[in-house]
């Protein structure tokens, strides 16, 4: 099957699953077509979102399979579209993370593992520890590798854990990192990561953040590698069922904002005052009821007219626009928003395996920055939104002849020299 339909809440698997928004046929986010495959018919699923009044979680109403998003080439090896050392503000998020994990929880010979490493922009931080990654994408973990990072090209999951038990023993932080809410049989996975702690061991996911989405309207965070969307009541109920629970949790500003979750085996940690403030505040604003979700889905409407309305007024003024990072909330936008051709020239992206392929739906050719640099472009569309700060840093000049960014959450707006 190319997309499998959820009759049941796949978290609790109660029957009474509410669909709150529908976002029609969407291709998968980061499918990046060479020229060859412009021709071709693309593989598109019903992407909607659903809500568990039950476990409270919020769903992607159909999953796309992993072989979708995540393609093996000719000899069979996974490919994934990100990098993450391209981000040097991720990279600086990201020791931080480690230089916090180590100080809180580690001595000298702990053990760090994580799930979903991509190409060790956050193991590379920890320098007392022995460290292993898990990355099924052959092409990133292959740069982490390059870095002396041991990294197991596997998905994870209760059986990849008890080989990693056996073989490594247990390890007294787990992290992952944009990667929980990825990931299928998440009931396997939290089997794995119980097997894998050792005593008084932490798991660490640092995910999007349900109530950051619903206030910036940030419907681009939906696509088919995010199968879920926490709150903490949802992650409380799901860690509940693995024989976990939350002890401690921080916002963050990445991907717009994400909350990090601090769990353990139940008894071991005390839960914090921190903690239970941000759950109390979750359910003054109905985080455990459909409402304001509904009225998310209103909001997301009116944030794609108001958008579109924009991009037209621009255009009628006989403007030049692009758009600004090449990414999977882009291709959201875009298919969504009907943005293609007619409206964007081109998508500039530093990512040398995206530059020379067509975007996800709407074919729209992907260049290089020099490219973007050498251009004289009157507006330039972020698909990057919660990179703002950073690329206002790094396109000084864009900014400096008179270039403006157009951003789409919390609502469609141009901004010149970053206000």
């Amino acid at each position: 099957m190319d997309s499998k339909e959820i009759k049941k809440c796949k978290i609790c698997d109660k029957p009474n699953l509410s669909e709150f928004i529908s976002f029609g046929k969407m291709p998968v986010a980061n499918a990046f077509l060479d020229k060859e495959n412009l021709g071709k018919e693309e593989f598109k699923y019903p992407m909607g979102v659903s809500f568990c009044p039950d476990c409270k979680m919020v769903q992607l109403t159909n999953i796309v399979p992993y072989e979708k998003y995540i393609v093996p080439d000719d000899k069979g090896n996974r490919n994934y579209a990100f990098f993450s050392s391209t981000s040097k503000a991720m990279e600086e998020h990201f020791a931080g993370m480690a230089k916090e994990i180590e100080e809180r929880f580690l001595d000298s010979n702990s053990k760090v593992l994580e799930i979903g490493s991509n190409d060790g922009i956050m193991l590379q931080a920890f320098k007392k520890n022995k460290v292993l990654g898990i990355e099924p994408s052959h092409n990133v973990a292959k740069i982490a590798r390059s870095k002396g990072i041991e990294t197991i090209t596997e998905f994870f999951d209760a059986d990849l854990a008890n080989k990693i038990s056996e073989e490594k023993g247990k390890y007294k932080t787990i992290t992952s990192t944009n990667v929980f809410l990825n990931i299928i049989n998440i009931h396997s996975f939290l089997k794995g990561v119980y097997n894998l702690l050792d005593k008084k061991g932490v798991f660490i996911t640092e995910d999007p953040y349900i109530q950051n989405i619903l206030s910036q309207k940030a419907y681009d965070q939906i696509y088919d590698e995010h199968i879920w969307y926490f709150s903490l009541h949802s992650l409380e109920n799901l860690l509940n069922m693995n024989n976990m629970e939350i002890f401690d949790a921080e916002e963050q500003w990445v991907h717009g904002g994400s909350m990090r979750v601090y769990a353990c085996k139940k008894g071991d940690y005390k839960q914090t005052d921190r903690v239970k403030d941000y759950i109390q505040k979750e359910k003054k604003n109905g985080i455990d009821k459909i409402s304001p979700y509904l009225n998310f889905s209103k909001e997301v409407k009116e944030s794609k007219e108001k958008l579109s309305k924009l991009l037209q007024r621009i255009k009628e003024d006989g403007k030049k626009i692009v758009g600004y990072g090449a990414s999977s909330k882009g291709t959201i936008v875009c298919n969504y928003c009907d943005i293609g051709t007619n409206v964007l020239d081109y998508i500039t992206d530093s990512t040398p395996y995206k530059q020379g392929l067509y975007s996800p739906g709407k074919h729209i050719p992907i260049v290089s920055p020099e490219i973007f640099h050498k251009d004289n472009a009157d507006y330039a569309l972020l698909f990057i939104p919660n990179h703002l700060t950073e690329v206002m840093g790094k396109e000084k000049e864009f900014l400096n002849r008179k270039g403006k960014f157009i951003t789409h959450w919390p609502e469609a707006k141009i901004i010149e020299n970053g206000n």
